[in-house]
Parts: C-alpha cells; sequence; structure tokens
C-alpha cells in the first residue's frame, strides 16, 4: 500500500514501471519477478512500446550499474547516503545519457528531474539535475575505460580494476576468470557480461510447420546453433515470420525462447543419444531442457524441483509443444524423491550464474566468496544424492550457467575422486573467447558396472 501511495504521483510510463522494477530488486526481488510484478501493475495503461522500453532501462542499468555509481560519485558527494529511490532516479538518469542513443541528453535529464519532481522536495530534484549536468561535463571521456582508472601513477592491479569499474563487474568474479583463462579471455567475458544478450530460439522440429520456418528463421539473419536453434543479435529479433508475429508461432508450439548456450550444452553431452532409457530432470525449473530432449525424441519421465512457481509452467509447455507429459514431483534433488532410478538423471545445478550475466544482469550484486563457496557445497551434495539413486549402466549430466572452476570442473573432479565407479564420458563448456554466447558447463557422468 505505502509502495502505491509513492508511485500514485507518477505516470503509467516506461520510466516509472523501470524504477518501480528497480526499487523491487533493492528490497531482495529477483529480476524477472520484479519486472514482472511493475508491468503487471502498469497495465493497462502501459503500451507495448513503453513495456519494451522499461525493460531496457530496466535491464540496462542493472548491467552498467556499477559504472553508474563510479559516474555519480564523481559528481555528487556522498551518493550512498541518498534515499535510494533517489539514486535508482539518478542511475536511470545516467544510464539514459550514456547508453540510448536515439534520446537528445537534454530530453534525458528532463525527464530524470521531471521523476524527481514528483516524488521528492524541488531541493533533491534540483540535485538530480546537477549531478546529470555534472555526468555530462565529463563528456566523451566516460566512454574510454582508462577514465575509470583513479590512480596517477596507475599499476597493473590498478588498470585492472578500472577495466571492471568499466564494464560494470565485481572485482571478485574478474579475479576468478583471469586466474582461469588468462587475462585476454577475462576481458572478452567483460565485455560479453556488460553486452545486451542475445536471444535464442529453439524450432519445435515435430511441428508441422518447422521445415517452413527453418529457412525463414536463417533469411531473419538468425545464427544456427545446435541442431534446431537459433541466435539473434540484440534488436534482430525478428515481430514475426512467414507473415504472422511470432507471439503466433509461440501459442501454437512452433517455436520456443531458449538460449544458446542452454540448447548447445545439451547437444555437446550427446543427450539424445544416449539410447531407449528414461531421464529424469531433478533441478528442471520451467522445464526448459526437459522440452528440448522431448522435442528430439528423447524420453524424459519424471521432473522434480523445489519450485512450484517453476514446476508449473512445464505441463502447460509440453501441451502447446504438442509434448508427452513427465511426471512432475515437488521435492529437492538434495532430498531425492526416490532411493533409485532405472534411466539417466540431468542434474541442472543452482550455481552462481556467471555465465549469464547479460541475462540475469542482478546476479552481480548477490555474488561474493560465500556466496561461491555454498553453491559449490550445494553442487557437491546434489552431485552425491544424484549419484547414490543411478544404476550401473546410466548417465548423471550435470550442468550449470556459470564459468567458474570450483563449481565446474573441479567440482567433477573432486566427484571422480571420490567414486571410482563413475568415468567421465563427456565434458564441455562455452569457449571463454566466444564474442556472445552464454557461459554455460557441463559434463557427462557414466556409472560402471563395477562396484556401485
Amino acid at each position: 500500500m505505502r509502495e502505491n501511495v509513492f508511485f500514485a504521483s507518477l505516470p503509467p510510463d516506461a520510466r516509472s514501471t523501470a524504477l518501480r522494477a528497480l526499487l523491487l530488486t533493492e528490497q531482495g526481488m529477483l529480476a524477472q519477478h520484479a519486472l514482472d510484478l511493475a508491468l503487471t501493475s502498469a497495465r493497462p495503461e502501459l503500451s507495448a512500446r513503453d513495456g519494451r522500453l522499461a525493460t531496457e532501462l530496466f535491464y540496462g542499468v542493472l548491467r552498467t550499474e556499477i559504472r553508474i555509481d563510479f559516474l555519480l560519485g564523481r559528481a555528487l558527494r556522498k551518493p550512498q547516503n541518498l534515499p535510494q529511490a533517489l539514486r535508482s532516479v539518478l542511475r536511470l538518469g545516467v544510464y539514459s545519457l550514456l547508453f540510448q542513443d536515439r534520446v537528445p541528453q537534454y530530453a534525458a535529464v528532463s525527464a530524470a528531474v521531471e521523476q524527481a519532481h514528483r516524488l521528492f522536495p524541488a531541493s533533491l530534484a534540483r540535485l538530480v539535475n546537477a549531478a546529470l549536468r555534472g555526468v555530462q561535463r565529463m563528456g566523451e571521456a566516460v566512454f574510454q575505460p582508462q577514465f575509470y582508472v583513479v590512480d596517477k601513477a596507475p599499476s597493473d592491479d590498478a588498470r585492472w580494476r578500472g577495466l571492471c569499474l568499466y564494464y560494470s563487474l565485481p572485482r571478485v568474479i574478474a579475479d576468478i576468470w583471469e586466474k582461469a583463462y588468462g587475462r585476454s579471455a577475462a576481458i572478452t567475458l567483460l565485455q560479453r557480461s556488460f553486452a545486451r544478450p542475445w536471444a535464442g530460439l529453439r524450432l519445435n522440429v515435430a511441428h508441422p510447420s518447422a521445415d517452413v520456418l527453418r529457412p525463414a528463421l536463417l533469411a531473419a539473419d538468425a545464427s544456427a546453433v545446435a541442431p534446431n536453434g537459433f541466435a539473434f543479435a540484440p534488436g534482430s529479433l525478428p515481430p514475426g515470420l512467414l507473415g504472422k508475429p511470432l507471439s503466433h508461432w509461440q501459442a501454437v508450439g512452433a517455436v520456443s525462447f531458449q538460449s544458446a548456450g542452454s540448447q548447445t550444452v545439451l547437444e555437446a553431452l550427446g543427450l539424445a543419444g544416449l539410447g531407449s532409457r528414461a531421464w529424469w530432470d531433478a533441478c528442471a525449473g520451467r522445464g526448459g531442457k526437459t522440452c528440448a530432449l522431448l522435442e528430439r525424441g528423447v524420453e524424459v519421465a519424471l521432473c522434480s524441483d523445489v519450485s512450484p512457481g517453476r514446476l508449473s509452467h512445464i505441463s502447460g509447455q509440453c501441451r502447446i509443444l504438442g509434448l508427452p507429459q513427465p511426471h512432475i514431483v515437488l521435492a529437492s534433488a538434495a532430498e531425492p524423491p526416490l532411493a533409485r532410478w532405472d534411466g539417466h538423471i540431468l542434474l541442472d545445478a543452482p550455481c552462481s550464474g556467471l555465465g549469464v550475466l547479460a541475462r540475469r544482469p542482478d546476479l552481480r550484486r548477490r555474488v561474493n566468496l560465500g556466496h561461491l563457496d555454498r553453491c559449490a557445497t550445494l553442487q557437491s551434495r546434489l552431485l552425491r544424492r544424484g549419484a547414490g539413486c543411478l544404476l550401473p549402466g546410466r548417465c548423471l549430466a550435470y550442468v550449470t550457467c556459470t564459468l567458474n572452476p570450483a563449481e565446474n570442473q573441479e567440482q567433477i573432479a573432486r566427484f571422480l575422486a571420490k567414486h571410482a565407479d563413475f568415468s567421465l564420458a563427456a565434458e564441455w563448456q562455452t569457449p571463454s573467447g566466444h564474442p556472445w554466447m552464454e557461459g554455460m558447463y557441463g559434463a557427462l557422468l557414466a556409472r560402471g558396472r563395477g562396484r556401485s
């Protein structure tokens, strides 16, 4: 109720919707949930165009927040002491100044000042104007990495710290990447995490229109990924195909959204070619990987997850896609709902998400060494419990959307050192130098027929 009163003075436009979503993330809400709630609160007054703009503003601020806060620290004294809502107004203003090429700078400043006027006393609105004018006066230098190196005689460490500020990434993540992959590859990952993400589509090959949609997707300037996947650069996703809107093809089950990396890791591990044994998707989420396997004719007999909200999407998605319905169970893979499984297990493990920071920029706020250690501890438990359910001659596929050796290669190495009856049948990770695909890791573990 207090939130509704606070926003009552704002028009139901894109900037107000983005501000509401940003404030919800400050309260601890996940980014997608926050945006969904803000968009729902603004409807039906919010136009489709404003909805897309609100989404751009919201995710754009989250991706560039560290750089923006550095600039605000140069333009203001102690901006961290300002009310949280005012800081979000300022962040939206700076984002518009720096990254919305089609918005004149005077319009970006005016919109932020107007928003502040509606919410705060006139003195704070004047402060917003002064801060944004201050960022303007910094000129083109703000687009150069060296601007973020503050030392007069910069060391290599200071330059690296400056790159982290420029690409808006916590130093702890950049250091992990540099240690694991080297400086050059780490810079590529910094760039990739800062850029807008590519969109991924998966073609349902069982749909009657699949044969005509495939060339239409390729003609729409898509990059082919996996056997039935297509990736589109930011802003290039076609609004329609074959004379019908893209939403139509989703509604009739011809295409689904799934990231390129997520599709590729399933193919790289060869999960569609492991024979007739059924799969158990033990961390199923919304069922994206389950549906991808079902579309390939792979039997997925069981889906489980700890989230009833995520699980609720699976049945409807299978119905739309014309796929067989797996059994769905609300259960944690850490406390499996059965003692033995006569088939293969897919463990799409909870992780730090360091490979999908462009798509889930709010993860930047959560990552610290303690969080990374907790992820690795949980993954180790999930692997151990999943392995205990697996019969000899079956496989366990371990998948993450992170680029962190402690959660990937090292996790698997520790597991294999303790489980002599398992072997590594396949392993894949998105190349660290890949210019746009999400960072995914997968390992296929086969249980031998000897000791169990």
